[in-house]
């Protein structure tokens, strides 16, 4: 974990050194020129993958077009690279290799950036990015889509640390098939394919160009293409995928309000939900999740308490369903410091009552420009959930019953106290209340006193 730790920071440094190059060569606005950078950083993924790999990867590329040619050929750079684009997305062996490649550069901007010394600059930033770093390329394009996430949207980022990573993948076995339905830019399924084995990716989103980013983070964290299902699609509609899940896994959007359900939509059962929230990821994912599936879902802590949500953890929690709640720490996801909870769902139920880890108390350290909170000490707290250990003021068991008579409430304070209460001594509290009440009748027979004297 240390190691993360130091590929973390170096990959914070090397991106705001190529933040100072872009600035010393009159870029300004440094958005559009990053994500052209992001690009160019997945082209060269590609063109080393296509060098070192004898697979099947779904594309060609000539050697003249490779990224390699365009450190050397620097006075037809863009030429180059544009004709290798165009191999890369049209020159592909079957359907699914064209529904992962052919829009993969369609975020690269000619007509903005088009200038053979642009792209050598980007070029020459791609060069420092991976020689200040020992980080991968996968590695790197992780923070890469999330720093441009954060340019655009800078009250929160939708990214755990590795050591968070470490605490959503805990007791997790390797899987088929993960999902997540609200996909974002893939970081999140590539991060947790790079700490267990997975093999199938699936994934919707309802952004093109987030569907465009999560295909690029999959494939240069050495994805391969005919392990990528990533569709452009707003949950409001359903995908009938053909495959059942073993891991659906999402940070939920927080606090989204959208369109309206069909009343017919079997995903949504019984439960009247007819509007789209926070709920809705866990309703989809539940419904396309094999026999024996788990999920596992990042919500705000106010979806727990909900009464709009009463039926549907009622159904959960009856039938046992729920096996863990965490409570995390505030500000995970950013600025915003929302707090947020991860749930633990087996559809096959494993245990009664719910587990509660409550690490609203932990002590947390921030990361990339202070924005992001990484768990201290975070293999003591996987070791409490494993053993599922009760320990004061951190976890608890809750049982049916307990959740019952809270009327299926399920936030963490019902169920693991925040503070340690002092022991009250009853008999000194009701002495001490005599002596006041004593005390406030001498005042007011001397107050009545005084007054009187007043009146006469």
């Amino acid at each position: 974990m240390q190691e993360n730790n130091h590929k973390q920071i170096e990959i914070t440094n090397s991106i705001n050194s190529a933040n100072r190059m872009l600035i010393a060569s009159g870029f300004h606005e440094r958005s559009g020129a990053m994500t052209q950078i992001a690009c160019l950083l997945g082209y060269k993924y590609l063109s080393n993958n296509i060098s070192n790999n004898s697979e099947d990867i779904g594309y060609e590329l000539n050697e003249e077009f490779r990224y390699e040619k365009l450190l050397i050929n620097k006075g037809e750079g863009i030429e180059l690279l544009k004709l290798g684009i165009e191999q890369i997305t049209h020159n592909n062996n079957s359907i699914q290799a064209s529904d992962v490649f052919f829009d993969l550069f369609d975020m690269i901007d000619f007509d903005r950036f088009n200038k053979n010394e642009s792209w050598l600059t980007f070029i020459d930033v791609v060069e420092k990015i991976c020689s200040e770093t020992t980080a991968t390329i996968g590695e790197i394009m992780i923070f890469m889509v999330k720093y441009l996430s954060n340019d655009k949207r800078r009250d929160s980022i939708f990214m755990l640390t590795e050591d968070n990573i470490k605490l959503l993948t805990a007791n997790q076995n390797d899987v088929k098939n993960i999902y997540d339905p609200f996909a974002d830019d893939g970081t999140l399924l590539a991060q947790i394919g790079n700490v267990i084995n997975v093999e199938n990716y699936y994934g919707q989103h309802p952004n093109r160009e987030k569907c465009i980013m999560a295909k690029m983070t999959l494939l240069t964290n050495d994805i391969n293409y005919k392990n990528i299902f990533i569709k452009c699609n707003d949950i409001i509609e359903p995908i009938p995928w053909n495959e059942k899940f073993d891991l659906g896994v999402t940070i939920s959007p927080f606090g989204i309000k959208g369109g309206r359900f069909n009343e017919m939509d079997v995903r949504f059962g019984n439960f009247a939900h007819k509007r789209l929230s926070e709920i809705s990821y866990l309703l989809d994912m539940f419904y396309n999740l094999e026999d024996d599936g788990t999920i596992r879902i990042i919500v705000p802590d106010a979806v727990l308490r909900l009464s709009s949500n009463k039926k549907i953890f009622q159904y959960l929690v009856d039938n046992e369903f729920i096996s863990t709640i965490i409570g995390l720490p505030g500000g995970l996801f950013g600025a915003n410091g929302v707090l947020t909870a991860l749930l633990i769902i087996n559809k096959t139920p494993k245990n009664k009552g719910i587990f509660y880890l409550n690490l609203r108390n932990a002590k947390t350290r921030r990361l990339w420009r202070k924005s992001l909170v990484s768990i201290n000490d975070i293999d003591n707290y996987i070791k409490i959930l494993s053993n599922e250990e009760e320990i004061e003021l951190t976890s608890n068991t809750a049982t049916i019953e307990d959740i019952k008579e809270n009327d299926y409430n399920l936030a963490i304070n019902r169920y693991v106290d925040s503070e340690k209460l002092e022991e009250i001594d009853i008999e000194q509290t009701i002495a001490n209340i005599k002596a006041i009440k004593k005390e406030l009748k001498q005042v007011d027979e001397e107050l009545n006193t005084k007054l009187g004297g007043l009146l006469k």
